[in-house]
């Protein structure tokens, strides 16, 4: 076994290094993003019993496009503080809270209907069990790539406070703009405060403006997040369709591969997916086991909440994988995802009442410290073989034990 899986990590490093190098961006709805989608099908049509592309319209342009909408009333909001226009500046500075919490704190579509919509594709093969499918296990990474961040490329160290104090920016406009009005309402002007609130305001205009430069247009190569993930998922697939062929198959789980689009445009190749599917996903026992970022296995773990904390992960999932870690040897983590970290393709899933979670190679609370990440470092080179290799053995023991406890389950009846 232990042979086996330097293989399959292999030709996991292998398949990722061809499509980075190949598509060096895959922005979603680009046409590189499309074409990468693409050749995954033909590459898992050579080992699953059925594979399928998953076309699904996304606006990707919006998730992080709401930034520069947030921008221009932050400013607004100083020009009508500047007037006094104070029912004016609290309006505004409130749809830009909400404009944000709706799109980047709870992934919603908010203001996706002001952008152009494109096409989107995600990539599905299936390997059947031997007898009845009684549930099944999607392993699933996404092909697309983030669009470079500026604040991580140039100045790691200083990205969070950056984000923070941005954020916060937001509230402080919001807050003094409905204390003005409460004032002027109680008929207290006050002109000195009033200029000195606003100059509060310009200051972290400050940093507000920087997040016009927050990102490039252009997408980083994307290798450890999140192509490597889809190649494990795809490399793990593969070893189960050998294992089928020479008469060890699974049981009764069928097995699912998916590299989803969109990933990096808020989740909604994963959303439209289970969107699509939600019947069948209801109806039959499943299980998303994702993987995300294989940049460091010394960091390696599997989270119980997602999209910035909001949503539950199956804690079931969670203490199952790092019992099957310890079993191999490994230490796997139990990591509670934090606030502005952002969210994965689980989550999807676990709104949808699936059992999920993600497993995943870096610290999202210690970002600065993994420099590859949502840059154009996301090389080949950023990848850790030895996180990779560790991903596929846990993705392979887990099915197993999951195919395991079914058959388990029917002797004991």
């Amino acid at each position: 076994m232990k042979e086996n899986i330097a293989a399959l990590t292999e030709k996991a490093m292998q398949l990722t290094k061809t499509v980075t190098t190949r598509w060096t961006s895959r922005i979603a709805g680009s046409s590189a993003c499309l074409e990468s989608a693409d050749f995954l099908r033909e590459y898992v049509e050579k080992f699953c019993d059925e594979t399928e592309i998953h076309p699904f319209k996304v606006r990707p342009a919006a998730f992080l496009g709401y930034l520069k909408i947030n921008v221009f009333f932050y400013f607004a909001t100083i020009v009508a503080l500047f007037f006094q226009q104070f029912v004016v500046a609290a309006i505004l500075a409130i749809i830009s809270i909400v404009i944000m919490v709706f799109e980047f704190y709870f992934f919603k579509e908010f203001v996706d209907f002001l952008f152009p919509e494109k096409d989107g594709k995600n990539v599905l093969g299936t390997i059947e069990p031997n007898a009845q499918v009684k549930q099944q296990i999607i392993l699933s990474g996404h092909h697309d790539s983030a669009h470079i961040f500026n604040f991580l490329t140039n100045d790691p160290s200083s990205y969070v406070r950056k984000i923070m104090i941005a954020s916060l920016a937001f509230y402080v406009s919001a807050i003094t703009c409905l204390v003005l009005l409460g004032l002027q309402w109680a008929n207290y002007v006050n002109p000195i405060l009033t200029y000195i609130v606003m100059g509060v305001v310009i200051i972290l205009g400050f940093w507000v403006g920087q997040l016009l430069k927050f990102y490039r247009k252009e997408g980083t190569p994307g290798a450890g997040d999140n192509m490597i993930c889809s190649a494990i998922a795809m490399e793990v697939g593969r070893h189960f369709s050998d294992e089928k062929k020479s008469g060890n198959g699974l049981k009764h789980t069928r097995i699912v591969v998916a590299s989803w689009d969109a990933e990096e445009a808020g989740l909604r190749g994963a959303r439209a997916y289970v969107k699509k599917h939600k019947v069948s996903l209801q109806s039959l026992k499943t299980y998303n086991f994702n993987l995300e970022c294989m940049y460091d296995h010394k960091e390696l773990g599997l989270i119980t909440s997602d999209i910035n904390g909001f949503v539950k992960h199956s804690s079931a999932m969670v203490d199952e994988g790092i019992a099957i870690g310890k079993q191999l040897g490994y230490v796997i983590k139990k990591v509670d995802f934090p606030l502005f970290a952002g969210g994965t393709d689980a989550a999807e899933f676990s709104k949808m009442g699936v059992e999920a979670t993600t497993l995943a190679g870096m610290s999202w609370e210690s970002i600065r410290d993994f420099p590859a990440y949502h840059t154009p470092r996301d090389t080949i080179e950023a990848v850790d073989s030895k996180a990779v290799e560790m991903s596929i053995a846990l993705s392979i023991q887990y099915v197993l034990e999951k195919d395991k406890q079914l058959r388990h389950r029917k002797s004991a009846q």
